[in-house]
């Protein structure tokens, strides 16, 4: 978000960002399902865009997700009305439906504004689903919007089924000279401890079940057969490293699956640089932004057939896609990948070429703020006549 709305104010949109921020009791840290709260979440950068931050307090736990817009509302509504009063906004732009898209049909009741709503995927396809009285109020958020946005094409024909209208349907914003390939990886690789002549793999993001990591260890676990070269480097925490330490550990494939543990943002672009493949198991997702930037640095991509991923990158020739749960499929696949150098080649090669057909930063930046614009004009037009 970050990157997308500094390239919307770049095009000539003024941005004021206030970042509802989970906030928690010094007491409760010590207890394991408070242990990522905010004190080790530090608030991204908006490059040259005022941001404020403001803390709301939220329980972990699905249930909480049917009050969690109305209580970051409650929390943000006296900075936006200061704001507001100050400079008039034009419109209200959040991203994930809980809880921003929630409190962004309060703040446009409360403002008098037209609020829209970007879905990152996993709002839309696992928590609106987690119970009938959050999918209800799910439902309703949704046709109080006016305008919708959504990180691939799976997620805007959910959306589309419930309000009957088509969102905005973005893939992601890249900046295509940070994400680039590289023809030698040698410094990178040496930079980052990474040994020079194996072929690497690589998975970032959260380390939990629904993003396949087991699947992955297990699939790279039969792999050492096949591929005695091939490395996986994971890059992230959450709530299944302790365990994934330990799995790897007695398993005693450490000498093929390296984890390294949380990597800044800013750094994601060096591992990616370092690596041969990128490797993605999840069991649901939206459009994840760490697979276009992958292919944006010429990895080939080996991916579970989930979200928009059919869609943005199915028929690129730079990814090849394989039931989620099915460790068998995705061990062949990535067996493939490693052995075929030419196969590799030319899947870095076109998905380097999708990267920039599709998921440049300027593009999909400029095809948000018509949007909105557009949405605003309607507003406008509607209040008028």
């Amino acid at each position: 978000m970050a990157r997308q709305l500094s390239e919307i104010s770049r095009l000539g949109a003024d941005i004021t960002v206030i970042v509802p921020r989970v906030w928690c009791p010094l007491f409760l840290r010590r207890f394991e399902r408070w242990k990522n709260q905010d004190h080790k979440c530090p608030l991204c950068r908006f490059e040259g865009i005022e941001t404020f931050s403001i803390p709301y307090l939220r329980p972990p736990g699905n249930l909480y997700n049917r009050w969690s817009g109305l209580v970051a509302f409650e929390a943000m509504k006296r900075k936006a009305l200061e704001l507001h009063n100050k400079e008039k906004f034009d419109i209200i732009y959040a991203t994930d439906f809980f809880p921003d898209g929630d409190a962004a049909v309060r703040l446009s009741k409360y403002l008098n504004l037209p609020a829209a709503c970007l879905s990152i995927g996993v709002d839309v396809n696992i928590t609106a689903n987690s119970s009938k009285i959050i999918y209800r109020h799910f439902v309703r958020t949704v046709k109080m919007l006016d305008g919708t946005l959504a990180c691939g094409q799976n997620v805007a024909d959910r959306i589309e089924a419930i309000t009957g209208k088509s969102p905005l349907c973005v893939y992601g914003v890249l900046d295509l000279e940070e994400f680039s390939p590289l023809s030698d990886k040698t410094s990178q690789r040496k930079e980052l401890g990474l040994p020079p002549d194996k072929t690497i793999a690589l998975y970032a993001g959260y380390l939990m079940k629904r993003k396949g990591v087991y699947e992955l260890v297990q699939a790279f676990e039969r792999i050492q057969r096949k591929c005695p070269d091939v490395l996986l480097v994971m890059c992230g925490c959450g709530p299944e490293e302790k365990q994934l330490r330990t799995l790897i550990h007695e398993k005693g494939i450490g000498h093929i699956i390296r984890m390294v543990g949380e990597v800044e943002p800013e750094q994601m672009n060096k591992w990616m640089k370092a690596s041969d493949l990128f490797v993605l198991a999840s069991h649901t997702e939206g459009m994840p932004n760490v697979v276009m930037e992958a292919m944006a640095c010429g990895l080939a991509v080996v991916a579970t057939t989930v979200g928009g991923l059919p869609e943005a990158i199915g028929d690129s020739g730079g990814a090849i896609l394989v039931p989620h749960g099915d460790v068998n499929a995705l061990e062949n696949a990535i067996a493939k990948v490693v052995n075929d150098n030419q196969l590799r080649t030319d899947m870095q090669t076109a998905g380097r070429n999708r990267a920039e057909e599709k998921f440049a930063v300027t593009r999909n930046a400029r095809l948000i703020l018509d949007y909105l614009r557009e949405i605003v004009e309607k507003k406008q037009a509607k209040q008028i006549g």
